[in-house]
């Protein structure tokens, strides 16, 4: 008999063992390092933010997972969101359904808590794609020289980050949280590590007391020459003087760095470079299309209350009815249908079948749109939602449209 338990602390050293064999990506290949990361992890074991459970087969652990209890930016809202991490399956119980089964289950548990969004990074994207979940945004790595960011003429003196400036980093994560749709507020937790982390260095730009430019990179010298040094960054910043600051440094380590890695998830950043080109300097096409960044995708979404998180999207419509039909093999049974109507910008569920437009989506691509991430036309000129009146899709496009597409920071 299978069942899903919350674990016990005695218990985690079992699931980190599972989880260890499931992610290699995290060099944890003997007891004692999985007794230490247990040590460390025991600390903040089954807080009211992150909770560990189990799959069992009478007392067999077969597989793990740790659900997050976040709060998001949902177009300048907060709003709950359910996230989940370390699924892991045992080595000797893999094709029995073991994931499905956690899934499903953490989909229904965070129903029932009344969260609206579940996400997660998928180790599998078309695995978790088939359970519903829709593509976020993308994320873009750069590999340039110091030489090809430009250096402006004002002074940003940067320095170096710790424990002392707790208050302010908190701050930081505070503003740029209001400030993107798609944020997971950050706890003071995780400030708290970030500032004790080892092997990499913390450094930033204040004005007038405030932070405004946050960088966490990391030296690997060059085998090679033992001259040029590669960094590795995490480059994060609240505004236009904050991102000069960052470049300012950057152009400065001319004389010791060669190649500069770091990934962002703002698209348009290459405009900010002086030479946009790859440190490999491929061409990707003729006559000249040159290699910027490469390209990855992250986070998805799960929209798990249809109509709640569309009442809660901006929209300009007016006077106008739709009827949604979202399907979902996954949860449901049947399709969910509802009819939102709009009056000068002001939604709420409607009343009767009357409608003058009906759209029909896979939960995926709904929770996709439902996030910014995509439009109605792009979906619909890809063949994966269907519409009544295609004519009205750029209407529809322009009352939805947000600037911002989802920007999330926070690794689970």
């Amino acid at each position: 008999m299978r069942s899903i338990k919350k674990l016990r602390k005695s218990q985690l050293v079992q699931a980190l063992d599972i989880a260890t064999k499931a992610y290699p990506m995290l060099q944890i290949n003997t007891q004692q390092q999985i007794e230490e990361l247990d040590a460390k992890l025991q600390k903040d074991f089954n807080s009211k933010k992150r909770e560990w459970y189990g799959l069992f087969e009478d007392d067999t652990m077969l597989g793990s997972m740790l659900l997050y209890d976040y709060t998001m930016n949902y177009f300048g809202q907060d709003i709950k969101a359910m996230g989940i991490g370390f699924v892991a399956v045992d080595f000797l119980h893999k094709k029995q359904k073991v994931c499905k089964e956690m899934l499903h289950w953490y989909l229904e548990h965070s129903r029932k808590k009344q969260y609206p969004l579940a996400m997660l990074y998928a180790f599998r994207p078309d695995f978790y794609k088939k359970m519903g979940f829709g593509y976020g945004t993308k994320c873009d790595k750069y590999v340039c020289s110091p030489d090809q960011l430009p250096r402006f003429g004002e002074n940003y003196p940067m320095q170096y980050l710790g424990e002392a400036d707790k208050d302010d980093l908190i701050a930081f994560y505070d503003t740029l949280y209001k400030k993107h749709h798609g944020m997971i507020r950050k706890r003071d937790e995780d400030i708290e590590a970030l500032v004790k982390s080892q092997g990499a260095y913390l450094v930033g730009y204040k004005e007038q007391g405030k932070l405004l430019t946050l960088m966490s990179f990391r030296l690997i010298a060059n085998d090679d020459t033992n001259q040029e040094t590669h960094m590795k960054l995490e480059l994060l910043f609240t505004c236009a003087t904050g991102l000069k600051a960052a470049l300012n440094f950057l152009n400065s380590q001319a004389d010791q760095v060669g190649p500069i890695e770091f990934s962002t998830l703002y698209p348009e950043l290459f405009y900010s470079l002086h030479d946009i080109r790859h440190f490999d300097r491929k061409i990707l096409r003729d006559p000249g299309f040159h290699h910027i960044y490469d390209t990855g995708m992250g986070t998805m979404y799960r929209s798990l209350n249809h109509p709640t998180l569309l009442l809660q999207r901006p929209c300009s419509l007016d006077k106008m009815r739709i009827k949604f039909t979202v399907q979902d093999g996954f949860l449901e049974t049947k399709p969910s249908e509802f009819i939102v109507e709009w009056k000068a910008g002001q939604a709420s569920i409607a009343k009767g079948t009357k409608h003058d437009l009906h759209l029909s989506f896979g939960v995926a691509e709904y929770s996709s749109w439902l996030m910014n991430a995509i439009d109605l036309s792009t979906l619909y000129n890809y063949g994966l939602i269907e519409c009544s009146d295609e004519s009205r899709l750029s209407e529809l496009d322009r009352a939805f449209y947000y600037q911002q597409k989802p920007l999330c920071l926070e690794r689970f």
